[in-house]
């Protein structure tokens, strides 16, 4: 039950992996997702949508079998494409539709936040889903700067548009804050994120 989770996660001690696991694919985690895409979509059908989600504790698992299961079009990047596999994938995403192969790619593309290190999306993207908070573990600043490098890959010099990043926090039955809340916070606390950037500059 989720309601069990109100709590931080170093407060959970050797429970804390199996609370992380248990938010991360929540049913309400997959609907809100759908919720979003399909709002995006139904604005602008032909939009590309990224997706991050944290490879620890199952989000980034839950998520792909979350688009598995709604039959949806998407791309994924996993550890076992090559990375010429994986450059292709995240090569067509980042460009603009030029011909009709393009425009028959999927939509949507799902990568973890670490997977969008070193790759320029800004050119035909402007609409971002944070499947869920990135949690590695004690160490705030490197978990924020992580989130704070991936939505960089696409707002960028050279982004045409206004960035859209819609985070997915996922709370009690009765709106309870629960774990999603405090990593959150934790992530966008003032402090965490002056030392996540400061080798940004």
């Amino acid at each position: 039950n989720i309601d069990n989770f109100i709590v931080k996660p170093d407060q959970l001690g050797d429970k804390a992996s199996n609370a992380l696991t248990v938010t991360a694919s929540s049913t309400a985690r997959h609907s809100a997702l759908f919720e979003i895409i399909d709002s995006i979509q139904s604005e602008e059908p032909d939009t590309k949508i990224i997706i991050f989600a944290n490879a620890f504790y199952g989000g980034y698992k839950s998520a792909l079998s979350a688009l598995e299961s709604s039959k949806r079009k998407y791309s994924f990047v996993s550890e076992n494409h090559s990375v010429q596999e994986q450059n292709e994938i995240i090569s067509w995403f980042r460009h603009e539709d030029a011909t009709e192969e393009d425009q028959s790619h999927p939509r949507i593309l799902l990568l973890s936040f670490e997977q969008a290190a070193g790759h320029n999306l800004q050119e035909a993207c402007h609409h971002v889903i944070m499947y869920d908070p990135m949690y590695s573990g004690s160490d705030a600043v490197a978990d924020a700067s992580v989130e704070e490098q991936a939505l960089g890959r696409v707002m960028r010099q050279g982004q045409k548009y206004d960035v859209t990043v819609t985070r997915i926090v996922v709370r009690g039955p009765k709106g309870e804050r629960c774990l999603d809340d405090s990593i959150v916070e934790r992530n966008l606390d003032e402090d965490v994120l002056r030392a996540a950037t400061s080798n940004f500059e």
